[in-house]
């Protein structure tokens, strides 16, 4: 990976709309596995736990989950992120 290889680029937040669009393409989780549509979903967390309560940080680990049936998964360990910027709650432009 390379320099600001890790920057949120293409983020969004899901909703409703998004969520219909995903269930369109993947037929309700029907063709999962079976299609090449690449999707990266994760949790976003409204009320971050923050350092200091000024900065945000994540943990950045990775799964891939080659097959569900049989369940087949492999795990790579990550690293830690630290926001530079003081967190504001009340900004909306950056996820």
């Amino acid at each position: 990976m390379g320099y600001n290889a890790h920057r949120g680029k293409g983020v969004f937040l899901f909703g409703e709309k998004e969520e219909i669009d995903v269930r369109g393409r993947y037929n309700n989780g029907e063709w999962c596995g079976k299609n090449d549509l690449p999707l990266l979903a994760q949790h976003y967390i409204p009320n971050p736990l923050t350092l200091d309560r000024q900065n945000k940080f994540d943990f950045r680990m990775y799964m891939l989950i080659a097959s569900v049936d049989p369940l087949i998964a492999y795990y790579h360990d990550g690293f830690l992120r630290v926001s530079l910027a003081t967190y504001n709650a009340t900004d909306t432009s950056k996820v």
